[in-house]
């Protein structure tokens, strides 16, 4: 999971770069440039970075699941719900 969110960060922070200096070398004063960078930069990202977002989302839910299955062990169920939560009236009667 970390180089997904490493390679997804470090995407948005070279798109934004790049769109910055392109924008001071049309003579953007700073304040101005960096809002206009930060702009431009979320839309940029959305369409050039879609198999970083889509790796990321991945890994989001492979940890989740992961996450959920060591729950499960740790808690002595094997079947794992459907809803990954434990059964409420069970911990009731107990």
């Amino acid at each position: 999971m970390l180089r997904a969110v490493a390679a997804y960060t470090l995407g948005r922070i070279a798109i934004f770069a790049v769109l910055l200096a392109l924008l001071w070398a049309f003579d953007l004063g700073s304040f101005p440039g960096i809002l206009f960078a930060l702009l431009l930069s979320m839309p940029a990202a959305y369409f050039l970075l879609g198999k970083q977002r889509e790796d990321l989302a991945a890994a989001v839910v492979e940890r989740r699941a992961a996450r959920a299955r060591l729950r499960d062990r740790l808690q002595g169920t094997s079947d794992g719900g459907s809803d990954g939560k434990p059964d409420r009236e069970q911990d009731a009667q107990q």
